[in-house]
């Protein structure tokens, strides 16, 4: 406890996130600390009742009152960032932006691309309201159409923006309200973990202050305000959180009372494991929800002997620490199940991931290791969705067994999170890229179902698509519920 944040390692990473919650949201008091005393003096606690409130009526009163509100809706993840404007309660725009913010080295690099995305679609609105010349606005909407190109680089969005003021184009017309989650610790609509892979590069940067310059990012909500009108909100939460409160919301306005009633537990698969929890009151508790770091496995030999980045690693890429969820829930768990299991029973889908780029080998100071590269192209992504293909292409059970093993893990979270937390309800609603697939999904069921017999896993896809807005992302031939979901979900945040 008394050693330097920079220092501390395993669980001392925990005591890291909580001191920067008490800088963010209470300043003025002292660090963590521990006290032992006699437990005679130990003061009485509160204890919290578990009110029931009108939750339905609540979550429904989001989608409500949009005419007149352009909303900007953002899903920030490990591989990629998804926005949405919505005007008058119409989808009239989606933005898609990839990147790898694990290997930034400054807090600037993660603040800057989600601003300019917010940018871009100040300017997307303007062009949306502009009711001049119609050859004009044609060659607006050809130059906007560049800056939301999937694989627009930021230098080409920062020009499009450019030439568009230029034009005399408000370009910064401003926003009612915006909504987004983030993949971090946030309490108060403010970023105060800090100990997660993606700021991972950032930490281990020895020319800069690390709590200096993470504290900007912590105040991403401050700077954001600059786009929107004067009393507009700006509304940060953990992308756990927003895919519970999404899952709540619809299901809510389906007029669903039992699934909201008893509260909403949701998690995203993707490149982390997230976790989300509405309560029976409606509330989100101001707590982190790092489940992630839960240790299941405390027989992880020979895994824990690879350093973390290795794909056979069972170590946590933040605190180290051997068989946490991180490793077995996750796009992580995917990929080590398979450097488990295919260079013996498939070699030569083995040899097919390495032929593809999906795997290289490596000297590391253990030995050699195994790697997914992100340089120059960030293979990740290829590489989970090939993973997803096989279970249909090979219909083996090597293949079938790595999703039915994934299922296992999520059955263990659901009991670990049933034990610490006790939520009203032991439904899941899964989120992510993870459970795109319906074979692979299928798998997953089959697998929670031999640790968890009556397991009751939702996929947050079209089957959830009731609200206005999300029955138009269903309807879009371009775009996936499963895809922009948590956008939608983030909207309807920024609108409660």
């Amino acid at each position: 406890i008394d050693s330097p944040r920079n220092s501390r390692k395993a669980y001392g990473r925990a005591v890291n996130v909580l001191d920067r919650m008490i800088s963010a949201v209470h300043p003025d008091q002292p660090s963590f600390c521990f006290r032992i005393d006699d437990s005679s003096r130990l003061p009485e606690l509160p204890v919290s009742g578990r009110t029931r409130v009108d939750t339905m009526a609540f979550f429904k009163a989001c989608t409500e009152g949009l005419a007149g509100k352009a909303l900007c809706g953002i899903d920030v993840g490990g591989t990629d960032i998804k926005a949405v404007l919505v005007v008058d309660g119409r989808l009239v725009e989606y933005k898609e932006y990839d990147w790898f913010p694990a290997s930034f080295t400054r807090s600037a690099q993660l603040i800057e691309p989600i601003c300019l995305i917010v940018r871009v679609l100040q300017a997307r609105l303007a062009i949306h309201h502009y009711t001049g010349n119609p050859q004009t606005r044609a060659s607006y909407l050809s130059a906007i159409g560049m800056a939301m190109d999937k694989d627009a680089s930021y230098e080409v969005i920062e020009q499009v923006l450019r030439e568009l003021g230029q034009t005399g184009l408000p370009t910064d017309e401003k926003l009612t309200a915006i909504g987004l989650c983030f993949p971090d610790v946030v309490v108060k609509n403010k970023i105060v973990g800090g100990e997660v892979y993606k700021t991972r590069g950032i930490r281990n940067n020895p020319d800069i202050d690390y709590e200096a310059d993470f504290s900007q990012l912590t105040h991403l909500d401050d700077r954001l305000r600059a786009s929107v009108i004067p009393g507009g909100a700006v509304r940060i939460i953990n992308d756990g959180p927003m895919a519970s409160f999404t899952a709540a919301v619809e299901m809510a306005f389906s007029g669903d009372a039992p699934k909201v009633s008893n509260g909403v537990f949701a998690h995203t698969l993707g490149t982390e494991l997230g976790t989300g929890w509405i309560t029976e009151s409606g509330t989100i508790p101001d707590i982190p929800l790092e489940v992630y770091n839960f240790v299941i496995d405390l027989g992880s030999w020979p895994e824990r002997d690879y350093e973390s980045d290795d794909l056979r690693s069972v170590n946590n890429f933040n605190t180290g620490l051997s068989g946490t969820l991180q490793k077995y829930c996750s796009q992580s768990g995917v990929f080590r199940l398979a450097l488990k299991y295919f260079p013996g029973e498939r070699p030569d889908l083995f040899e097919e991931l390495k032929s593809k780029g999906y795997v290289v080998s490596r000297p590391h100071a253990g030995g050699q290791g195994y790697y997914v590269p992100t340089e120059p192209i960030d293979q990740r992504k290829p590489f989970l969705e090939h993973m997803m293909r096989l279970p249909d292409r090979e219909k083996d059970e090597t293949n079938f067994k790595i999703w039915r093993e994934i299922g296992e893990a999520l059955a263990v979270t659901l009991i670990e999170c049933k034990r610490i937390l006790d939520p009203g309800t032991d439904e899941r609603f899964l989120f992510g890229r993870l459970v795109k697939n319906q074979t692979c999904f299928d798998l997953l069921v089959d697998g929670g179902r031999r640790i968890k017999k009556d397991i009751s896993l939702v996929v947050a896809g079209t089957g959830m698509a009731n609200t206005p807005l999300m029955k138009q992302l269903e309807s879009n031939p371009q775009y996936t519920v499963a895809q922009f979901a948590q956008a939608i979900g983030a909207v309807y945040y920024a609108n409660s």
